[in-house]
């Protein structure tokens, strides 16, 4: 499972689409930038890492590569994991057709509390 706080760059194959903030935890996938806030799950099937995101237009410019919607659903496989980041590979749910990845850079760590348990709510 991705752990930590994460700067992440959505990329079709032309340019980048969007980029954000991102935190990964055992609880979920929580994250924005001025204009979205994105949100989802993690989860193994048969030892692949799989990302289910929600990306929301929150005010001002939408993604225009997403077209006229107020949400899109992202289907995402991680394809590689390192230190630094990792990269995920998928499409968008409401346009199949449309492939992107994600490249996220690794920019911090969850803080742990005494027993080693990752600090969620206090």
């Amino acid at each position: 499972m991705l752990e930590g706080i994460f700067h992440v760059r959505f990329q079709s194959s032309l340019a980048t689409v969007g980029e954000g903030y991102t935190v990964f935890d055992a609880c979920g996938i929580h994250g924005a930038n001025e204009t979205h806030l994105f949100r989802g799950t993690q989860c193994s099937q048969n030892g692949v890492l799989v990302l289910d995101m929600e990306i929301t237009h929150l005010c001002g410019e939408k993604y225009p590569s997403f077209g006229p919607l107020d949400r899109v659903h992202l289907d995402l496989t991680i394809s590689e994991i390192t230190q630094e980041g990792f990269r995920a590979l998928g499409c968008v749910r409401e346009q199949p057709a449309y492939k992107l990845h994600i490249l996220g850079r690794r920019l911090g760590e969850l803080v742990k509390r005494e027993d080693g348990e990752t600090c969620v709510n206090g």
